[in-house]
């Protein structure tokens, strides 16, 4: 299914590396090319991963869903089966937003809300390493879940992930890659890449180079037990050990139920920590600039998504979930984000809802349409 081939048959490099537990490609190339010595840009050509023609080969979705298995495998010296899990394609019968990017249901599947999280996510404790011979020298892994939106905190660590450079960069106002076009050897996987002055170009511009491996305790604000219980049991979704038809129904209830709390925002607020809350406030804040926002658009930093998901696992777990759904749809407030947003969010993942939230978020609504978007009492 590779998007970017270089060669038909890549030769097998001299040496590789075997991949950590969890890690995602980019990660990969960046300890190999460590190791080799080379650009992590020359290896992905030299594995397969882009041709030479290719100016904007590290864009997440090439990266992640675009991989060419077997060359890949062949150039690295490893199997299909564990080349594979490098991507999240092997995530696609559990994660909805990655198989319907790869079935193409959706005209702009690509730019599927959920299908990657707004910045590169990580856990510092995690980068240092376990203390192992190659940890040691390569640092530990980028993580394939970190492209997730639905991660947002480290249960090992008990902290919420980072999602920038510890230095500032205002002059800076490109996307942060993981692994950034063009780009040089570095000389650890955990250094920050983004350049240190805006609009700089060119393959040798300097870069910032600060260690993200850092560990530190001046974060504001430490994830509580249930938001750490929460990020556990979105983990054990992507568990082969749990069934994957339950973990996908799990994911699209989650994604509805957090956007009818933006819809009845206030209401979940005391439900979380003040500092979730006031995040979450402001992410329903910019849902209400214009009627074209998505109601399900992700949050765009990891404090408002974790006080969404984890009151959505909460909403789950309720005794009662179609009356406390109830009791959010008929609190919705008035005005902005628009009512109507939350008939066009029931049209799009109803379906593939389990049949408990079907019925909890159909039941008390008028999905005429006149009436669409209103609880069937409004009249």
């Amino acid at each position: 299914m590779g998007e970017h081939p270089a060669q038909d048959s890549p030769d097998p490099l001299p040496r590789s590396l075997a991949p950590l537990a969890g890690e995602s490609l980019g990660g990969f190339l960046l300890r190999l090319s460590c190791r080799l010595r080379i650009s992590p840009l020359h290896l992905a050509r030299l594995t397969g991963c882009a041709d030479n023609d290719a100016p904007q080969v590290f864009i997440r979705r090439s990266l992640l869903l675009g991989l060419d298995i077997g060359r890949f495998a062949q150039a690295t010296r490893m199997s299909a089966e564990v080349a594979s899990s490098l991507v999240l394609v092997s995530w696609a019968d559990r994660y909805p937003p990655v198989a319907r990017y790869l079935a193409k249901q959706e005209p702009r599947a690509t730019n599927d809300g959920w299908l990657f999280a707004t910045g590169h996510r990580y856990c510092p404790d995690c980068l240092a390493g376990d203390g192992s011979p190659v940890q040691r020298q390569y640092g530990g892994a980028w993580k394939k879940i970190w492209h997730l939106p639905i991660a947002f905190a480290c249960p090992q660590h008990r902290r919420f992930l980072r999602e920038s450079c510890p230095q500032a960069h205002p002059g800076y106002r490109g996307i942060w890659r993981l692994v950034p076009f063009p780009s040089a050897c570095a000389e650890h996987p955990a250094e920050c890449r983004l350049p240190l002055q805006g609009g700089r170009t060119g393959r040798h511009r300097p870069y910032c180079g600060i260690r993200l491996d850092q560990p530190s305790e001046d974060d504001p604000l430490r994830p509580g037990p249930e938001v750490l219980d929460a990020q556990e049991r979105l983990l054990v979704l992507l568990s082969p050990q749990h069934s994957a038809a339950d973990a996908a129904r799990t994911f699209t209830d989650l994604r509805v139920i957090a956007a009818l709390l933006c819809l009845s925002w206030p209401l979940a607020q005391d439900s979380m920590h003040p500092g979730l809350a006031a995040a979450v406030s402001q992410h329903v804040r910019l849902l209400g600039t214009g009627y074209s926002q998505p109601l399900d658009r992700q949050p765009n930093n990891v404090l408002a998504t974790a006080g969404l998901l984890t009151a959505g696992v909460t909403v789950l777990n309720s005794p009662d979930p179609a009356a406390t759904v109830a009791r959010h749809i008929q609190s919705r407030r008035s005005g902005r984000p628009d009512p109507s947003a939350w008939a066009r969010v029931l049209e799009r993942h109803d379906s593939a809802c389990s049949t408990a939230v079907q019925q909890a978020i159909t039941w008390p609504v008028d999905l005429s349409p006149r009436g669409r978007g209103r609880t069937v009492h409004d009249g």
